[in-house]
């Protein structure tokens, strides 16, 4: 989300080290590090890590590397897990996960369990025989993952060192970090893999990261209720913030932001975007899925139950996954997270449950998340319909730190499509200045990853203008620069992310709405605007806040709806969701909203416009959940 006040020291994001075997950048960077709750930006996706120059990391690392301390395992002999990718098939994985999304494949929908699509292209029978023969012979734990993907090996620090022959650095939670972090140093690099597991392994990073909860800061962030007073009190300059010109719903609370008419009801939302006639339906929720991915982000149980409670909605109870290095949940309370799991919440009243995956806000954490998320049972049988991601890096900064990463990550979102997952990540706050304005200005238009993922759908940003009946009147690319002090704004301002992606290749879906050339982000819009926005209960009050991080949820929510009746229906889910989408796009009438005007551009920064069609500001457009349904394309036969 977007706060367009000043960052509090307690919510910037931590960084970790980077990939095995290339030079430390930001590596146990806990003395410049920060916390791991919701950063203070109301309006969309966070983001896991600061951006900076790789000259910059490299020399914060190494003053930093001077001031952590080599592990006295006499004293302290914690158990330390590493994460791994294996050796595995990414062609035919990408082969079978292609058919299985696209409505013109015979094998389209036709889904295999985790377990399965492992034993198909993962790691083989003969890698893992060989790998766990290795591990017992040095005294590790190999936990192999369903997903045949990755493994954990977890063994006492002191067998560690002495199977790299060097003493583990450690450095200690602070303030500002809750993260103990373990990582094996060698000639100034994070090391690789061990000579045990060489030709077994395909990625090694030898760094932990344990979350600390006496280090963090418990409930809601102080600063962070402040800047969001703060918005609800602010006028708008140099144009004046536009109010909720719908009918509010009685709300059972006395909520300022509901009186200044400076945020959207959940029901306002619903009926703009017809989801309510998914209600009308019976989709309420019972027999969903949904899994939300948090990144170092607890929740407070009182907010999301005063929000239910001001809104007229059940919550839903909110199940809790950890993920590796994390020992019990989140104490601190996340704007993120809130937002997130109040957004689904409210469109899907009567689930069982919403899934709720907590990993650590490190350096594998996407890999963690993704892996954690689509073993839903621990057993590989099951995985979730739809998975929401709110968290992103610019790709310019995943690529230089963290890019041995890269195929791990997509393979397993290839298997998340090919298990019958969809993946929906928020596409990013800052316009196309994903990497920051200076960077824009010099290397052009920037987005963030994994939204640029071709594996995932990447959700924009817009503002939503509303009839008295709460139906659309307009809705424009989502841009606050004009609200929010213009070139005096804290660079760059918030607007919704768009723009091509610098790591991937434009996807086959895209073929018919982009000429050839990159991935284009985002592939849909929704909601992102800050005032009004979406509401959110935190510290006990109830806010407006914006950003594609409420759009992703809210789309996700309503995907998983669309999946469970497809299920009572005889039917799977709907895995990657972006063959479908475009392919439906293309029809007429369209299940999209075209949204022709406004650009996400800030500060002068030239990309991009909306225009007739697909463009790199809105995407296809905005959908109509009711009319998407009823675009599904279905398995033949």
């Amino acid at each position: 989300m977007v706060l367009v006040m000043t960052r509090s020291p307690r919510t910037q994001r931590v960084f970790i080290p980077a990939c095995a075997g290339a030079l430390l950048m930001g590596a146990l960077a806990a003395a410049s590090a920060t916390t791991a709750s919701a950063e203070p930006n109301l309006g969309g996706v966070q983001h896991q890590f600061p951006s900076a120059t790789a000259a910059a990391d490299v020399s914060t690392a190494l003053r930093v590397l001077t001031r952590s301390q080599p592990l006295d395992t006499r004293a302290d002999d914690p158990q330390i897990t590493f994460i791994a990718g294996l050796k595995r098939d990414t062609t035919a994985l990408d082969i079978r996960a292609t058919r299985a999304t696209n409505p013109d494949e015979i094998e389209y929908r036709d889904f295999m369990s985790l377990a399965e699509a492992g034993g198909a292209y993962g790691a083989t029978a003969n890698t893992l025989k060989k790998l766990r023969a290795a591990a017992k012979r040095v005294g590790v734990r190999v936990q192999v993952d369903p997903s045949r993907l990755l493994a954990r090996f977890t063994a006492p620090a002191s067998v560690w060192q002495q199977i790299y022959g060097v003493k583990l650095r450690v450095t200690q939670p602070s303030a500002s970090n809750p993260y103990r972090v373990y990582a094996v140093i060698i000639d100034k690099q994070v090391a690789a893999e061990p000579k045990d597991f060489k030709g077994l392994v395909a990625e090694w990073s030898a760094v932990f990261s344990e979350y600390v909860a006496a280090a963090d800061s418990p409930g809601a962030d102080p600063e962070t209720k402040s800047q969001l007073q703060g918005l609800l009190a602010s006028t708008g300059t140099p144009v004046a913030w536009p109010v909720n010109t719908g009918l509010i719903p009685e709300a059972n609370c006395d909520a300022k932001a509901l009186k200044d008419k400076a945020v959207f009801s959940p029901a306002q939302i619903r009926k703009a975007y017809r989801s309510t006639s998914l209600a009308a339906r019976g989709m309420r929720g019972a027999g969903t899925t949904l899994t939300i991915v948090s990144l170092g982000g607890g929740f407070a149980q009182a907010d999301l139950d005063q929000a239910a409670a001001c809104f007229g909605y059940k919550q839903p109870p909110i199940a809790v996954t950890l993920g590796t290095g994390v020992s019990e949940p989140f104490v601190n309370a996340s704007i993120e997270t809130h937002l997130d799991l109040i957004t689904a919440s409210s469109v899907m009243p009567e689930a069982e449950s919403i899934r709720l995956v907590q990993v650590v806000n490190a350096e594998i954490g996407f890999t963690d998340a993704f892996a954690t998320a689509l073993n839903a049972d621990g057993k590989g049988t099951k995985s979730p319909d739809v998975v929401s991601v709110s968290y992103g890096i610019c790709e310019a900064d995943f690529r230089e730190r963290f890019g041995t990463y890269l195929t791990l990550n997509e393979d397993l979102l290839r298997m998340a499509a090919l298990v019958g997952t969809s993946v929906l990540v928020a596409a990013g706050d800052t316009g196309s200045s994903e990497c920051g304005a200076e960077a824009a200005l010099e290397s052009g238009p920037a987005v963030s990853y994994p939204a640029s993922s071709p594996w995932v759908t990447a959700v924009g940003g817009t503002r939503l203008e509303l009839k008295a009946d709460n139906t659309r009147a307009a809705e424009v690319v989502w841009n606050d620069l004009p609200f929010v002090g213009g070139n005096a704004a804290p660079p760059p301002a918030p607007a919704g992310a768009g723009g091509p992606s610098a790591l991937f290749n434009r996807p086959w879906y895209q073929g018919g709405v982009t000429p050839t050339g990159p991935r284009a982000v985002p592939d849909v819009a929704l909601l992102g605007a800050i005032r009004p926005g979406w509401p959110v209960a935190y510290g006990g009050q109830v806010f407006t806040v914006g950003g594609t991080s409420g759009a992703a949820p809210f789309l996700a929510a309503n995907l998983a709806l669309m999946a469970a009746q497809q299920r009572v229906d005889g039917y799977p889910g709907f895995g990657l969701v972006n063959p479908w989408f475009y392919k439906a796009a293309a029809k007429t009438p369209s299940p999209f909203y075209d949204i022709t005007v406004g650009a996400n551009s800030v500060q002068m920064i030239g990309c991009c416009s909306a225009y007739a069609g697909y463009d790199m500001a809105s995407g296809l457009g905005v959908p109509a959940m009711d009319a998407l349904f009823k675009s599904v394309p279905y398995p033949a036969g």
